[in-house]
């Protein structure tokens, strides 16, 4: 046997007697060879695809202890836990420490007793952090959400630049850093400021299979966003908002109507954050309402859908949130409700930004993609993955518009309509009254005007007052109209118009189909691993989870996954042995809770 397969199955070993899991996912093997041959690495790997393991299992194998450089308290304060509940000597180091405690962590890191130490980039500037690094044998640095260290990134954060340092002052020292969203530009900014020499660059696909996207103009967002609740009823989500007024009045609405739902955003308190946080993460019917600050450092594998109540600033954000959904790899969703509105107000707020020319123009030219995206007449799927550099066949199983919940339709007489109206209205009117004037509506404002004189009033009756709007925002996304003034978003004709009027171009919009529940079955028939699993007695098995992460003060999710539930109530273990066979299980998990689980199968 060669020496490649003698390390493979050293390896193979690591990971099922300490993680429980079977096989290596995707390019994880070649990664870990990476680290461990001492080279430099680029990891870029979708959230849930596996990537802490890259570096978790390399401090195992290799001699001394992984430096892992993570952003958030809470999200090293998971991983820590889940780590020692696989019977790994991990610790981290942070603010929330008492002396006692730092001390103690301190000696096992200098004595060698942990595998891997978790810090923040803040406590890597400190002096007694580095005091403490400079008398450790270190394996490996490993740099999460590497994505922070580049000012192109969506999640720029200061404190990272310092690690660039890391190859200065420790320079045989290999470092991994990993990220699951990143294009050409904040890749290339991210292998410049860490320095890193020559690495291998590892770029997973950026499809998450299991996710469906279903994307829907704003009507009435409040009968949308609690349909979706309908839909996913008893089940974890996050709902986003742009604005922390507007989370907390959802809350409120959807508290009202007595969903279990709590806010999230940075005016609250650090304590109410912090409380808000542990509710999601132990309970299993929660609902988040947030803004994009809550986000970075989710851990939890069972959030079934992410709904975004308006349009996020980039496909980069909206990737990256919408993949806090399914981490286990169970079918989940991600649904967007949008409006020209949300166009406009983040158009403008970078209009008027203090940003550069340059950085302008790329916000202004990402946010105009992302209104693209919701405006597609074919594959959505393909158009993310196309907008990272990764080619994709033209259909999916996984968006609104592959599984016919959509339909496109041709819209050109209909936009010449609107162009008519907007000209008769000599460009100072908004996009409300050349629906009204289209739909012939009778209110004072038409009267006032005389509108009602107009030969294109009355003219769009065939069509609903939404349909309209829906061929207005594409008209925008596609320059046929404008704002002619951005304040009062009056609309106005461009240079493209004449072409439509001109006959000289085709004009097609895509509408939907349907209702949100039609497609749920078919997906999780599609996609989901456990279909066949004991729904009484997983029941039974979450129930004793919780009461059991209750009384250690942990996220249900730390003692076993809800896959791992699902594989023990299909494969029903009678004993130890087969017991370690059920996805998710070490050897130290099956020490500590196998003869519980195995009594509670028995008594079933």
């Amino acid at each position: 046997m060669g020496i490649g397969n003698i390390l493979k199955r050293e390896l193979e070993s690591i990971l099922f007697d300490t993680f429980g899991y079977p096989s290596f996912r995707g390019d994880q093997l070649d990664i870990i060879k990476s680290v461990i041959n001492g080279d430099d690495t680029f990891v870029l790997m979708p959230t849930g695809a596996g990537k802490s393991l890259c570096y978790q299992l390399p401090a195992l194998y290799l001699e001394g202890v992984a430096i892992v450089v993570s952003p958030l308290i809470s999200l090293m304060t998971n991983q820590v836990n889940a780590l020692k509940q696989n019977g790994v000597r991990a610790e981290f180091i942070n603010s929330t420490l008492e002396y006692s405690d730092y001390k103690r962590i301190e000696e096992s890191a200098i004595s060698g007793e942990l595998d891997l130490l978790y810090i923040t980039p803040e406590g890597f500037q400190g002096g007694r952090v580095r005091d403490l690094l400079d008398d450790m044998d270190i394996s490996l640095f490993a740099i999460d959400e590497a994505h922070c260290v580049s000012s192109w990134g969506h999640d720029f954060r200061e404190d990272y630049l310092s690690l660039g340092k890391i190859k200065d002052d420790y320079e045989d020292i290999p470092i991994i850093a990993l990220t699951a969203t990143a294009d050409k530009r904040v890749r290339s900014d991210i292998l410049s400021s860490l320095q890193l020499d020559e690495p291998n660059v590892f770029i997973s696909s950026f499809e998450r299979k299991n996710i469906h996207y279903k994307v829907e103009a704003k009507e009435q967002v409040s009968k949308q966003i609690e349909q979706v609740l309908k839909t996913h009823s008893g089940e974890c989500g996050i709902i986003y908002c742009q604005t922390r007024n507007k989370v907390d009045t959802l809350t409120k609405n959807l508290q009202k109507k007595g969903y279990h739902a709590i806010s999230y955003h940075a005016g609250l308190t650090s304590l109410q954050r912090e409380k808000a946080q542990k509710k999601f993460e132990r309970k299993d019917d929660i609902v988040v309402v947030a803004t994009i600050a809550f986000g970075m450092g989710i851990d939890k594998p069972n959030v079934r859908f992410v709904c975004h109540n308006g349009l996020p600033k980039n496909i980069e954000n909206y990737y990256q949130e919408t993949g806090r959904a399914g981490r286990d790899g169970e079918p989940s969703f991600a649904y967007m409700f949008y409006g020209m509105d949300d166009f406009v107000i983040s158009k403008s707020f970078i209009d008027n930004s203090e940003m550069s020319q340059e950085y302008r123009e790329i916000s202004l030219s990402k946010l105009k993609m992302m209104l693209e995206l919701c405006e597609l007449n074919s594959c959505r799927n393909k158009f993310i993955l196309n907008y990272f550099g990764e080619e994709a066949k033209d259909e999916c199983d996984h968006c609104d518009i592959c599984s016919n919940e959509v339909e496109s339709f041709d819209a050109t007489i209909h936009a010449k309509k609107v162009l008519s109206t907007i000209y008769y209205l000599n460009s100072r009117f908004g996009a409300g009254q050349v629906v009204d004037i289209l739909l012939g509506a009778k209110n004072k404002k038409i009267k006032d005007y005389s509108h009602d004189k107009l030969s294109v009033y009355g003219i769009g009756t065939d069509l609903s007052r939404s349909d309209w709007n829906l061929i207005i925002r594409n008209l925008i996304l596609n320059e046929y109209i404008c704002y002619s003034n951005p304040e009062y978003r009056t609309l106005g004709l461009t240079k493209k118009s004449g072409k439509i009027l001109k006959g000289e171009s085709e004009f097609s919009v895509t509408k939907k189909l349907g209702v949100v529940k039609s497609h749920r079955k078919a997906v999780k028939t599609n996609n989901s691993e456990f279909e066949d699993y004991d729904k009484e007695l997983f029941q039974v098995l979450k129930d004793h989870r919780y009461k059991m992460a209750k009384e250690k003060g942990v996220p249900p999710f730390v003692i076993f996954s809800d896959k791992t539930l699902k594989d023990l109530s299909i494969k029903k273990p009678r004993n130890e042995s087969e017991f370690l066979d059920v996805y998710g299980v070490g050897k130290s998990k099956s020490e500590k809770y196998g003869s519980i689980f195995l009594e509670l199968i028995r008594c079933h």
